[in-house]
C-alpha cells in the first residue's frame, strides 16, 4: 500500500537527499504499518541517522519501535543508534535499548546492538559499566559477527 511512497524516500535517502519532512508520516506508519512497512520505516529512519541528520525525532521513532518481535526492526533499530550516536545524539533511553538488544537470541541483532554500544562509548564518551560489562561478556559468543561487533567495540 506504501511500497511506492517509501521506495521514493529510500532512494531520496541513498542519494543523500534531506527527507526530514516525513519523519512524522513515518513515525505513524511505525505504529500502523504492517510487518513489512515497520521494517521498512525502521530501516529509513536508521538511513536518516547514517545521513546524519540532527533531528531529535529520529530517535523518537526508533526507541518507539524498540519494543518490537521482529529481529530486522530490531537491527534496524541499533543500527539507527549507532548512527545516531556519531551524529551525537544519544541518551539513557538507547543505553537501556542497545543493552536489552545485546540479550536478544538472534546473531544479527546481538552483533548490531554491540556495535551500537561501541559507538555509544566511543562517539558519546558513555561511561556506562553496564554496557561495558554487557560487552565483555560477548567475547566468546558463538556467532563470529557477535565477536567482531565485540572487537570493535573493545578496541580504543
Amino acid at each position: 500500500m506504501y511500497t511506492d511512497y517509501l521506495d521514493s524516500i529510500e532512494q531520496d535517502l541513498r542519494d543523500k537527499k534531506d527527507r526530514t519532512d516525513e519523519l512524522d508520516e513515518l513515525f505513524q506508519l511505525s505504529f500502523l504499518g504492517d510487518d513489512i512497512t515497520k521494517q521498512r520505516v525502521s530501516w529509513l529512519v536508521a538511513k536518516m541517522a547514517q545521513n546524519k541528520v540532527q533531528d531529535l525525532r529520529i530517535a523518537e521513532i526508533l526507541s518507539s519501535m524498540a519494543d518490537s518481535d521482529d529481529p530486522e526492526v530490531k537491527e534496524n533499530i541499533c543500527w539507527g543508534i549507532g548512527e545516531l550516536a556519531g551524529a551525537g545524539i544519544g541518551d539513557d533511553h538507547m543505553t537501556d535499548i542497545v543493552l536489552r538488544m545485546m540479550s536478544d537470541p538472534n546473531d544479527s541483532v546481538r552483533g548490531m546492538a554491540v556495535w551500537a554500544a561501541g559507538r555509544l562509548i566511543k562517539k558519546l564518551s558513555v561511561d556506562d559499566i553496564r554496557l561495558h560489562d554487557r560487552i565483555q561478556s560477548l567475547k566468546d559468543d558463538d556467532s563470529e559477527y557477535v565477536r567482531k561487533s565485540v572487537g570493535y567495540a573493545l578496541d580504543p
